[in-house]
């Protein structure tokens, strides 16, 4: 397996063109679809893809695009992004809009001047333009040919609707690629036929040489909707993936691109920005002499290295594997969060403890399919220290993270560990969960009002989100930005242990709320969740095709205490009540007692696990309502 190759296009020169007939003809526009206003398939669709056809030809693509823009907020389809490759170069490239003017399609061709180029990283650039005269109820179409590296992925779903897709691949028989369909659109035509082709590469012309073509339609897609609680669209959009496993042309030998998980582990071992960066950095060392001197306890080392490469190093928002010059990366304080991770590893190494790095892939770049061992798959890399024999998982990116817990971006089932001893999957599980504890205590008056204290504890994720915020925003944007939306008073505020991240942080506030009560008469209806309520459902379909995954358990106690108004006696109280799934997966206690003239209500919701599959989401969606069918219930005041 190579982790870096020279590109495709100069692996194979050309393939001989090959073409099938296309469903529709470029510039023959139905006027059934220039007359569409509303897309009946779906009436809440800004636009709909009413062709998306294409063939690779091995390495070269021709693709053919109609779209009908239903809403203004769909002319964003105007804009179409072509990446290309290497020294590849987009050909024979055509578009042009069409509008009804008085009964007649009126066509608006696209001019040079809305073509231009960008590059996005090394190797790669954008081919971008934008077509002309787009308006509500315009259909717009192009083409064009462009070379490719390998065979392109085929995305069927799109985030509006398509009346037909069409994919035709033509693979000779040199090429070996894993293929897979992903989502839960199927194809509705999916046919393999063989056809001979001319080949020329690795300097041989080959006429006459086998291939397969492979054929799939798909018709009436869904747009696809993201969902609360789900990590990448990538990982559940419905699409054709393919990954070239190996090439071996007549009379040469087979080169491998993909070959097994230890041939990626043996190669990412001997690669210079990645085995070899830990080895390379003494300089470091007396850094950590310094850092560690005096303490014994091995976890307490791991804290001190790791409070200090988090506090010294600046994390630049980029993800990578490999370091880019982690020397470099240290004399100017910033870096990518593989520099980052790789001087703490080899802090770590300095001190003692054995080390291994983890590479995984982010909740927002896709779950890891284990079947197909290519490096691509995977976008960023922690550290594990050996603690008695067991690995303990470390990021130092995060300033307001403590050591143990690892970023929620990295909750992402499994990573692999590249070592030289153990390598082997491991599990990413997260060590902490979002809580917050909130206490309050207020006084009612006859009008409704409330006054007196409250207290926030947030831990864990909760912890961190809350530290972030008060760290970017300053104390005073801070409370601006908590209150803005409330009608509450603000008296007195006190913050503790905002820089300690190994203790829960809390906000005090001494307020006065002018909200969450109705006064009618000698009747006071008071809505005790003043905070902590789960305002809406966050699952709204009633079925769901794709897991929910909260990234961590989740936890929120909601506890006040009301002293009532000289006169007044509880009329209507909420019963006490307790909401649980299976195996406790989630749980939701709601509590409410009465002592003397104070009023005393205890919710405390849970969800104990983090992902819940597409079986259990009925019953999850259910738990939410009940609870804020519970939480909406008010207490009924009278004077007595």
């Amino acid at each position: 397996m190579k982790i870096f190759v020279t590109t495709f296009l100069e692996l194979l020169i050309s393939i001989q063109s090959f073409s099938q007939k296309p469903p529709v003809k470029f510039g023959n526009i139905p006027m059934e679809d220039m007359m569409m206003t509303i897309y009946e398939k779906d009436s809440s669709a800004r636009a709909v893809i009413l062709v998306d056809y294409a063939e690779t030809t091995g390495f070269a693509v021709q693709r053919h695009v109609r779209i009908k823009i239903l809403k203004k907020d769909g002319l964003e389809f105007a804009n179409a992004i072509v990446p290309l490759f290497g020294k590849g170069k987009i050909e024979s490239l055509k578009a042009s809009t069409y509008n009804l003017v008085s009964g007649r399609i009126v066509e608006t061709e696209m001019s040079k001047e809305g073509v231009f180029k960008e590059n996005f990283i090394k190797n790669i650039d954008f081919q971008k333009f934008t077509l002309p005269n787009v308006k509500e109820g315009s259909v717009i179409e192009y083409y064009y040919k462009v070379n490719v590296p390998g065979i392109p992925n085929w995305e069927f779903q799109k985030s509006i609707p398509v009346r037909w897709s069409e994919y035709w691949a033509i693979i000779p028989d040199a090429f070996t690629f894993e293929k897979y369909m992903q989502g839960y659109v199927f194809a509705s035509t999916y046919e393999v036929s063989r056809k001979m082709v001319y080949l020329q590469g690795y300097n041989q012309r080959v006429s006459g040489y086998p291939a397969n073509v492979h054929h799939w339609i798909t018709e009436n897609v869904p747009a696809f909707k993201p969902e609360p609680f789900m990590t990448s669209e990538r990982d559940y959009i419905s699409k054709l993936n393919f990954v070239l496993s190996s090439i071996h042309f007549p009379g040469q030998p087979v080169i491998e691109f993909m070959s097994s998980w230890k041939t990626l582990n043996d190669e990412l071992l001997m690669n210079e920005r990645f085995g070899k960066v830990i080895a390379k950095s003494d300089y470091l060392k007396d850094e950590v002499e310094r850092i560690t001197t005096g303490i014994a306890d091995p976890m307490k080392k791991i804290e001190a290295i790791h409070g200090y490469v988090r506090q010294n190093m600046e994390w630049n928002n980029t993800n990578g594997i490999l370091t880019e010059d982690l020397k470099r990366a240290v004399e100017k304080k910033l870096g990518t969060s593989a520099d980052i991770n790789f001087m703490l590893a080899s802090m770590l190494e300095k001190a003692g403890f054995l080390v291994d790095m983890v590479i995984l892939s982010t909740r927002d770049h896709g779950f890891v399919r284990r079947q197909s061992p290519v490096i691509q798959q995977f976008n960023y890399v922690v550290c594990a220290a050996r603690v008695n024999g067991k690995p303990v998982l470390l990021d130092a990116t995060e300033k307001f993270l403590p050591y143990a817990i690892l970023p929620m971006r990295c909750l992402n089932s499994q990573g692999l560990m590249i070592s030289t001893i153990t390598p082997d999957w491991i599990d990413i599980a997260p060590k902490a969960k979002a809580r917050t504890v909130v206490e309050a205590n207020l006084m009612l008056d006859p009008g409704g009002g409330m006054k007196g204290k409250m207290q926030f504890t947030f831990d864990g994720y909760d912890a961190f989100k809350m530290r972030k915020e008060y760290h970017t925003k300053g104390e005073d944007g801070y409370i601006k930005s908590f209150f803005q939306s409330k009608d509450w008073q603000i008296e007195k505020n006190e913050f503790q242990n905002v820089k300690e991240l190994s203790l829960p942080l809390k906000e005090i506030h001494e307020v006065s709320i002018g909200e969450h009560s109705s006064v009618a008469g000698d009747i006071i209806y008071l809505n005790p969740f003043v905070h902590s309520k789960e305002a809406a459902n966050p699952f709204k379909p009633e079925t769901r095709e794709f897991p929910v995954d909260f990234g961590s358990p989740i936890e929120k106690i909601f506890i006040i205490r009301i002293t009532l108004p000289s006169g007044y006696v509880i009329d209507e109280m909420p019963q006490s009540k307790i909401f649980r799934l299976p195996d406790n997966s989630a749980k939701y206690t709601y509590d409410a007692s009465q002592a003397g003239n104070i009023i005393t209500i205890t919710s405390y919701f849970q969800i104990n696990k983090s992902l819940f599959v597409q079986y259990e989401y009925p019953d999850l969606r259910e738990f939410y309502n009940q609870v804020i069918a519970k939480q909406a219930e008010l207490i009924v005041l009278k004077k007595n």
